[in-house]
This record gives structure tokens, C-alpha cells and sequence, in this order.
């Protein structure tokens, strides 16, 4: 070969790969198109980075299934952060500026995408949270962060809705109300926001409790609960420490009305890990951002049971059904050359996806400039004879109809 011939070969290898380099996706129409999913699937709350990742692994043959992305496969990358902040810090600047991924998506706990979106701001690349529920982060200017999942200032409003609608000629403010929460970022905005809610309606609040999601004997914060004599317990917590909790009140004999706030007390493995006539007893409801029964997810539902033999938890409900509306804005974003993070945070920007569309609850798919899905919605799912639960509020999606409060 030529010495010319050689420069020129040597000029297109560079240029491949400066190419690769300046988009993270490679630009070969039979490459995949490489998204990295951050979650914890090892450390205190493994649980929801496991279900996430089953979720996935479903979301990426369905759209690869409807063609990819623009034709091209897509290939969810599960990255583990172990729950915690720093590992998080540290995965996204490997992600962002080492192997200079244009998007990366969440499936995270608050406190770590509160570190990721902190990040990703610096680095100016798009992250999609599908799963932290904590609205704070959605306060901080940022714009680079988009967060299809409902905040905490939804779970309180959901919480009161149904309160009151399972309290038809009850006077609530008859009723006593004790606030229980992990202490991360979620588990303690959420429960501002109720509090807040609360004291708008005169309603009566008798203990507010904290403690450490990591936390597995529950039994003496229990107790101080007991002692306040609350009729209704509004708990925020993760599947592990609502089973030490549960535990803790059957050890007391504890029974108040328990409406708990995120997916731990609607994990659907919880009647195989704590006495399903307990649950009955405290007639457990939840505020949830996933119910596999709604009509509109029962394509995941029936896929994820074929696969793993039981319903979705909302953790894989919630993966899998926002990594699907990523589908349409990377086509847009594709259709105008490289996968660019301008590219795909413009193409986030101008998304308007009808909810009926999609697994979520959502109204719709739309960001605002915060970046808040302002079409997100929470619902709330009861358990039945503590076996079996259904989405009970708001009306327009319940498959039932709520028991009344005792």
C-alpha cells in the first residue's frame, strides 16, 4: 500500500474514533445504542436495584422488539451504585467525561440522584430520573435533569385525596395522625409536605418519628409511635424497613390504620414476609407511583410474570415503563446526526407523550423548565384479605373501590 493510502486509512480510523468519542454512542447503523442505567444493586436497599434491573432487561427487548432506535438496537447498561451518593459521583464522571455517555438514566434513590443531577448539571448531560420521588432536586435550576416520576409534593396531595375519600361523612379532623419516615432526602420532604398539608386542614398530628433506612430492628421507634395513640399512621419507607416495621407492630399488638408512602408497603412480596392477617389489620393502603393491575400496564404485567412468576414491583414497574417513552425523543434526537446531549436534552424538552400510552399512571409525558413531568400522577393501591392488592384512587384508573376508614 501507498503512503498516501496508509494516511488516509489512518485518517478514517481517527476520525471513527473521535467520533465515538465526542457522541458515547457509536454511529454504525448495527451498533447498539449504549444507555447507561444507574441503581443499586448491591447495599441497604439492593431490593429496589434488582427489580430495576428486571424491569429493564424487559423494556430493552420491547423496544428493541419495535424496531430500536431508529432501527438500531438499544442496550441498557445496569451500572451499580450501591445506594450511595459517592459511588454515584464517581460512576457519573466515568459515564460522562471517561466514556463520554450523552445520557444517562436513573433508577436511583434520592439521595443518589440528587448526587447524579448535581452532576450531570457540571457535565451538562442529560439524566432522566425514574424513580426518586424527591422534589427538592427539581428546585435547584437545574437543566440538564428531567424527572418523569411524581415528587413528594404529589404523594402528599395523594395521600389527603384519599383520606378523604375513604372518609365519606367522617369528620377527619376526629382522627389523630402520627408521621413515621426513613431520614434520606424522600422519606423527610415527603413527609414536610404532608405535614404541611395537614396543618392546612387543622387536622391533628400526635408524633413525628425518623429513623435510618438501614435499619432493621424497628421495635422501640414502634413503641414511641404506640405511645401517641395515633389512629392513623402515615409511614414513608422501603420494602426492608416496612417489614421490620410490620414485624415490630405485631410484636405490640399495634393496629392503627397504616397509609404508607412509596412502594415499600405495595412490594408484592410483602404477605410472604410479614403475616398477611396483619396487613389486613392495619388495613395497609400506599401511595405508590406503579400499580401492575391498571389496565394501561397489563402488557408488562403479563411479561414480567412469564419471566420471573410474579407481579412487577413499582421499582420494575417504573423502569420499565419510562425507559419505554425514551424511545421517541432518542428517534428525534437521532433523526438530526449524532446522539448528542444537546441533542437529547432538546429532544426531552419538546416530548408530549399521551399517558394512556404508557405503563405509568401518568396523565401525560411533558417536562416543564424545571424539568418536572407535570403530567405525573400518584395512586394509591390497597391490600385485600392481605394477599392481594388493587389500586383503589383516583377513580378514573382504580380497578376497586377503597374499604372505609374504621
Amino acid at each position: 500500500m501507498t503512503a498516501d493510502g496508509m494516511k488516509l486509512l489512518k485518517t478514517i480510523f481517527l476520525s471513527g474514533v473521535i467520533g465515538f468519542a465526542a457522541t458515547g454512542i457509536a454511529s454504525a447503523a448495527d451498533d447498539p445504542v449504549r444507555i447507561p442505567v444507574i441503581t443499586a444493586l448491591t447495599g441497604p436497599v439492593a431490593v429496589l436495584g434488582q427489580d430495576a434491573q428486571k424491569g429493564t432487561e424487559l423494556a430493552q427487548e420491547a423496544i428493541n422488539k419495535a424496531g430500536g432506535i431508529g432501527g438500531r438496537p438499544v442496550s441498557f447498561q445496569i451500572v451499580d451504585t450501591q445506594g450511595r451518593p459517592d459511588v454515584v459521583r464517581r460512576e457519573m464522571e466515568r459515564l460522562t467525561r471517561l466514556e463520554k455517555m450523552p445520557l444517562v438514566v436513573g433508577c436511583e434513590i434520592s439521595a443518589g440522584t440528587a448526587s447524579a443531577a448535581q452532576f450531570a448539571e457540571s457535565a451538562q448531560v442529560p439524566l432522566v430520573n425514574l424513580l426518586s420521588v424527591s422534589a427538592d432536586i427539581l428546585e435547584r435550576g437545574y437543566k440538564w435533569y428531567f424527572a418523569e416520576q411524581i415528587t413528594g409534593d404529589d404523594e402528599a396531595a395523594a395521600a389527603l385525596g384519599y383520606l378523604s375519600a375513604v372518609a365519606p361523612g367522617q369528620d377527619l379532623s376526629g382522627k389523630s395522625f402520627a408521621l413515621l419516615y426513613e431520614d434520606s432526602p424522600r422519606g423527610a420532604g415527603t413527609a414536610t409536605r404532608i405535614r404541611k398539608l395537614l396543618g392546612e386542614k387543622g387536622l391533628k398530628v400526635v408524633s413525628e418519628n425518623s429513623y435510618n433506612r438501614a435499619d432493621r430492628n424497628l421495635l422501640a421507634l414502634m413503641r414511641k409511635v404506640q405511645d401517641s395513640k395515633p389512629d392513623i399512621l402515615i409511614w414513608a419507607n422501603y420494602a426492608e424497613d416496612a417489614v421490620a416495621g410490620l414485624k415490630a407492630m405485631k410484636q405490640l399488638d399495634f393496629y392503627p390504620y397504616v397509609l404508607g408512602i412509596g412502594a415499600g408497603l405495595g412490594d408484592p412480596r410483602l404477605p410472604e414476609l410479614v403475616d398477611p392477617d396483619l396487613i389486613q389489620k392495619v388495613h395497609v393502603s400506599n401511595v405508590d407511583y406503579f400499580s401492575p393491575d391498571i389496565a394501561r400496564a397489563k402488557a408488562l404485567r403479563e411479561a414480567f410474570q412469564a419471566r420471573y412468576k410474579l407481579d412487577p414491583s413499582s421499582y420494575a414497574g417504573a423502569c420499565y415503563a419510562g425507559l419505554l417513552t425514551l424511545k421517541e425523543p432518542l428517534e428525534k434526537a437521532a433523526a438530526g446526526g449524532a446522539l448528542t446531549p444537546t441533542a437529547i436534552r432538546d429532544a426531552l424538552r419538546a416530548v408530549n407523550i399521551p399517558g394512556d400510552t404508557t405503563s405509568w399512571p401518568a396523565k401525560s409525558i411533558h417536562f416543564d423548565v424545571t424539568g418536572r413531568n407535570i403530567g405525573a400522577q400518584a395512586l394509591v393501591s390497597q391490600w385485600v384479605g392481605g394477599r392481594s392488592k388493587s389500586t383503589v384512587y383516583p377513580p378514573e384508573i382504580a380497578v376497586a373501590k377503597p374499604a372505609p376508614l374504621p
